[in-house]
């Protein structure tokens, strides 16, 4: 206010003595004022920033690529000058830093060409909290996989509940039978089930169970290098193209509705559209492509996922909260194991020790009565007890049945279930699965009822079984056994629990 004050009287006539006298300043203030240039930028003191000091610092943070809290972390441990400024400050400077960096000319991106059959490029995408098909009641969060060669832009993407590393490897091997062979690189980000961590030469430390897909499949694996997810090029475009020109404006009314429209507009973008990028049909360019592929493995019909797992003091290895058993004298020891979709194989070396099928319940027991033989000699016991655990796998009916058995004839449950045990053997699983049914809708519990309706009477010149008994022959079968078997059945106890039968 004083200058312009200062500068008005002075347009009015009046001079230095007057004006000082008006604005309550020295004359010779006033002479200042008025001689200084009109034009002069009001210019604060040359400090040096409290954050500049650490300027070379964060530029080495920066090449590390280290996060800014961990620089600020940094910053604030400095044994020389600690920084005292406030976070924000630093947080500015350092985005400063960054923004001059992506500018200069190393910094700038450059597009890249793959030859035929040399990429093939895979991510995932994910959309969160949304009422996926009209059958949701709540949001869901659903996953999908995406791969898409760098030549051709073929592209196979693949809706999923989970980013695993089975459903990674599995989607992938779909994906290369899709496509009919193998290129030479896979290209990834650093994803935990595919970069388990960087070494001190910033070299990727692959996952075994990709490493092991690697080098049957005769691919070379690469990984993106830390926050430089442009690398990835297309099929990051890809993971956005799927959201705005799949997901954009459908709506599905079930799992399988979302597979049909899916491989519908994959058909499209494959077969019929023309790529922007190349002009060309993927599906054309494809052709070519599959010259230079490397011919996929026997593997790839069924591929099993290869992990280790070691054998425990039960004689069983652990798998997703299942018990899968092993020959008894493998105890202690570390097995290869071959994950498939419907069965387990476990591998000493070379050999096959056990093969079970694949549960996808949890905390189920899986046991073949043979792997424990010779236990069977020192702990007789243990013999009826592994044998009901098989009985016990063979499903709810035969389950049940059973444990009914276990409750009502305890006094002689070693004897029903060897005879059991024996029974099934002998005839075959479908036959005495069957049986099992037919005599549980007649209530009628007890290894002899079987043997009635599996076993053809004596004197009928067979033992065989039969594939089938006619109701005739089973109603005059049961009605010359129950009688035998009345007594056993005076007293039954009122506890329905299957649980509590089998304890």
């Amino acid at each position: 206010m004083a200058r312009s004050a200062i500068k008005y009287h002075r347009k009015r006539g009046d001079n230095y003595n007057v004006i000082a006298g008006k604005v309550q300043h020295d004359a010779r203030t006033v002479k200042r004022v008025l001689n200084e240039p009109s034009d002069k930028v009001q210019t604060r003191p040359n400090r040096e920033s409290s954050v500049a000091v650490f300027k070379e610092q964060i530029e080495g943070w920066l090449e590390q690529k280290l996060q800014v809290k961990r620089m600020l972390e940094l910053a604030w441990e400095d044994p020389k000058q600690p920084y005292c400024g406030r976070p924000t400050a630093f947080y500015d400077y350092v985005r400063k830093l960054k923004k001059a960096r992506e500018n200069q000319a190393h910094q700038v991106q450059i597009r890249f060409e793959g030859l035929p059959g040399e990429f093939l490029q895979i991510d995932w995408g994910e959309i969160r909290g949304v009422l996926f098909s009209k059958q949701d009641s709540v949001p869901q969060t659903f996953y999908f996989f995406c791969a898409r060669l760098k030549y051709s832009r073929f592209m196979y993407v693949s809706f999923q509940k989970d980013m695993a590393e089975e459903t990674l490897v599995r989607c992938l091997v779909e994906a290369l039978n899709r496509m009919g062979g193998v290129p030479w690189v896979i290209t990834t980000d650093n994803m935990k089930t595919v970069v388990l961590r960087r070494d001190e030469k910033n070299q990727p430390v692959w996952h075994p169970v990709w490493q092991k897909l690697a080098l049957e499949f005769e691919f070379h694996p690469e990984a993106c290098a830390p926050a430089s997810g442009n690398q990835k090029g297309a099929v990051e475009n890809l993971v956005k193209y799927t959201k705005n020109n799949f997901l954009a404006g459908r709506t599905f009314y079930d799992a399988a509705d979302l597979v049909r429209q899916l491989e519908e507009w994959l058909g499209v973008v494959n077969y019929e559209r023309t790529c922007a990028a190349t002009g060309e049909i993927p599906g054309s360019l494809l052709e070519i492509e599959r010259k230079h592929f490397s011919p996929l493995p026997a593997s790839a019909r069924d591929y099993g996922l290869f992990t280790s797992l070691v054998v425990n003091r039960e004689g069983v290895v652990i798998f997703e909260t299942n018990k899968y058993s092993v020959p008894a004298e493998l105890m202690g020891q570390t097995l290869t194991a071959r994950i498939h979709r419907e069965w387990l194989k476990l591998w000493r070396g070379t050999e096959l020790v056990a093969q079970h099928p694949r549960c996808y319940s949890r905390n189920r027991r899986l046991v073949i009565p043979e792997h424990y033989t010779q236990a069977f000699e020192i702990k007789p016991r243990a013999r009826t007890m592994v044998w009901r655990d098989w009985l016990l796998n063979l499903g709810p009916q035969v389950y049940q049945y059973v444990a009914v058995i276990c409750r009502r004839q305890r006094a002689t449950m070693s004897e029903q279930i060897h005879q059991l045990y024996a029974l099934a053997q002998q005839v075959g699983l479908e036959e005495f699965q069957a049986a099992v049914e037919l005599a549980t809708e007649q209530q009628l519990y007890g290894a002899e009822y079987l043997k009635g309706l599996l076993l053809k009477p004596a004197g009928s010149g067979s033992n065989a079984a039969t594939l089938k008994p006619t109701q005739p022959a089973v109603e005059r079968l049961l009605s010359e056994y129950e009688p035998l078997v009345a007594n056993r059945f005076s007293a039954i106890p009122e506890e329905n629990e299957i649980e509590r039968a089998v304890g």
